[in-house]
């Protein structure tokens, strides 16, 4: 990694850096599972009784275009190999963040070693230090899902390191060896981009590096003429093409935001606000705004709507102004290339894609292009008066300390559920999410009216935030799962006035009628009057005129919950509207058959085995889902 002369001396200093950050994450390592935990990695589970079924999981996810399936190879070794415990994902998590780490301290000695800086491992620690201890990374670190953002980083690091090896390499090693030493460029990627889709942007990554650092040229300075066409053909026709797409796609990715309260264009201006909020929270952190609730941010209706708006577009434009006239010199190009690496981080996620706007964590691979802009400062200076090398080290060093007390705090109170509600509640009190824990955690200490103000307090935010817009069913829904939570029974008329507004399409949160379901089903509220909601559910969704009334996951529900019941030609009822969305459902097709078999219609039996037997034969079922389906072929005749 490093050689020469101090690089013990650096090595060291990485060794206690990983222990003190270790030593401070730790505490977080039993704070709970949150949002999409649940639906990505809980969910991984029997893995111990039936290994076979791991491949299921590890190709079975559908969180990304590829699969994310390097990432989930991992959750699913530890249920296979660990306990398999949140605490064990936590860990893991913590352990990947200091690999990052120490990749990050190494990619940056290998920059700054190109431009002969003074000092330049000490400054690559003091720089990795900065990044490793800053508190933005908690609600990373400590989001299990969150894996897959630093998988795909730690992929990108070793892209861009092998890239840099096999650079340094170039002229001394040629023919096949030559080859060989530039394989690891491409498997890194490939990895990266099935640990998280976004890691494609380390491609134009290694385009700038090569055009502005290393600038096409040899280790003696010689130009090196197929390289100079080859980086600059890529960019030219990767931005034509990308530019291409967007003018002939631009109405199709406008419509994929039909289900978000923003339009494409309003996202467009959002996010640049909130790229330079996740500046200002880099450079001067504020952690009591920190977490994972960014669902209050407001929109930018227009260019003035708020006027902060039009501020942040002319503060880009003049900072890409600046970045071009900066490429007439070779230290200007070095500034640009930092700036670039933070927009082009951003250039997935932060753009035209229909995603949420704001997540601390897509700055995990960007804000390293921010720590080579303050290296480069740092390099000009030392260059030209090397005397203050050592006390700007010094004060690098002060501000990671700092940084890394912040740190500590954050991470103590991602360490216990209660104090991650308040902490969130009290940083975005206009958070429909924050008010959602804070209203769970009231039930389940049993303050159930106060509860339920934090259910009204979260439908109300829900009507003007960035997240999404609730129903008056799903509130209705939520104030049921709270009453059970709290072991209080619902009034029949919370029951009788489920569907009232909106009738003709009473919920949309697919997520919160589940969990609804699942307590009925697990008895966690024996008194609640189970049959009446179960009537009351089917009058609204299994209407003559209902069809299309729900989506097909709440079907989904409705269905378990009638199950639940043993209520079976109900549940078969739900099923087929189910498959009317989605015909090609392996789950609906496989919960028909189990209702069909129970209720022994032989027609919707057969019908379901003749459709899960065209998925078979197309290779769309998993492992569990063929074991499933021979467990019906051998008892029907």
């Amino acid at each position: 990694m490093m050689t020469g002369k101090g690089t013990s001396g650096a090595l060291l200093l990485m060794l206690v850096l990983s222990a003190v950050v270790a030593w401070i994450y730790w505490p977080g390592v039993t704070g709970p599972a949150l949002l999409d935990d649940r639906s990505s990695v809980m969910v991984i589970e029997g893995l111990k009784a039936q290994p076979e079924l791991a491949l299921d999981y590890i190709f079975g996810d559908s969180s990304g275009l590829l699969g994310r399936s390097v990432s989930m190879a991992t959750f699913v070794a530890e249920r296979v190999y660990l306990d398999g415990s949140v605490a064990t994902s936590k860990a893991i998590n913590i352990l990947l963040h200091l690999a990052n780490g120490g990749l990050v301290i190494w990619l940056l000695w290998l920059l700054f070693r190109h431009l002969a800086v003074p000092g330049d491992r000490y400054l690559a620690v003091a720089l990795g230090a900065i990044w490793l201890m800053h508190p933005l990374w908690v609600s990373t670190v400590l989001y299990m899902v969150q894996r897959m953002a630093m998988l795909s980083t730690f992929f990108m690091l070793l892209t861009l390191i092998s890239y840099i090896g096999w650079r340094r390499a170039l002229g001394r090693v040629t023919g096949v060896a030559a080859y060989w030493r530039f394989l690891p460029v491409p498997l890194f990627l490939v990895l990266g981009l099935f640990a998280k889709e976004n890691a494609i942007v380390v491609v134009p990554t290694l385009l700038l590096l090569e055009v502005w650092w290393f600038e096409c040229r040899d280790t003696a300075g010689r130009p090196i003429r197929w390289l100079q066409r080859t980086s600059y053909g890529l960019i030219v026709s990767g931005g034509a093409g990308l530019l291409s797409f967007l003018v002939l796609r631009w109405g199709w990715l406008a419509d994929r935001l039909h289900r978000r309260p923003f339009t494409l264009e309003e996202r467009l201006l959002t996010e640049s606000r909130i790229l330079w909020d996740y500046v200002g929270q880099w450079i001067n952190p504020q952690v009591q705004r920190m977490g994972i609730y960014h669902d209050d941010v407001l929109l930018s209706r227009s260019l003035t709507e708020p006027i902060t708006t039009a501020w942040s577009i002319a503060a880009w434009a003049a900072l890409l102004l600046i970045c071009g006239v900066l490429l007439r010199w070779q230290a200007g190009r070095w500034l640009a290339f930092g700036l670039a690496w933070f927009l082009v981080g951003h250039s997935v996620e932060s753009t035209v894609l229909s995603l949420e706007l704001y997540y601390e964590h897509r700055n995990y691979y960007p804000a390293i292009g921010l720590l080579i802009v303050l290296g480069v400062f740092y390099a000009l200076l030392v260059k030209r008066l090397p005397e203050p090398a050592a006390p700007l080290l010094v004060c690098l060093g002060l501000c990671a300390l700092l940084l890394a007390g912040q740190t500590s705090s954050q991470a103590q109170i991602w360490s216990q559920r209660s104090l991650l509600s308040i902490h969130h509640l009290n940083a975005h009190p206009h958070s429909a999410r924050a008010n959602i824990d804070m209203a769970v955690e009231l039930a389940q200490h049993g303050a159930l009216s106060a509860a339920h103000r934090y259910s009204l307090a979260a439908f109300e935010a829900s009507a003007g935030g960035a997240g999404s817009n609730e129903l008056v069913g799903d509130y209705q829904v939520r104030d049921l799962a709270l009453n059970c939570i709290a072991r209080q029974p619902p009034t029949l008329q919370q029951i009788d006035d489920l569907g009232v507004e909106q009738a003709r399409r009473p919920l949309s949160s697919a997520s919160t009628l589940l969990s609804l379901v699942r307590l009925l089903q697990d008895n966690r509220c024996p008194k609640f009057d189970r049959i009446r909601l179960a009537d009351r559910l089917a009058q609204i969704y299994l209407d003559a005129e209902a069809e299309g009334r729900a989506s097909a996951q709440i079907y989904f529900d409705l269905a378990v919950l009638e199950n639940a019941l043993g209520r079976y030609d109900r549940a078969l009822a739900y099923t087929d509207r189910l498959l009317i969305q989605s015909r090609w459902d392996a789950r609906g097709l496989l919960m028909k058959l189990h209702f069909a078999t129970l209720e022994n219609s032989r027609e919707a039996t057969a019908e379901s085995l003749e459709a899960l037997t065209t998925l078979q034969s197309r290779g769309l079922l998993s492992r569990r889902d063929q074991q499933t389906m021979a467990l019906y072929l051998e008892t029907t005749p």
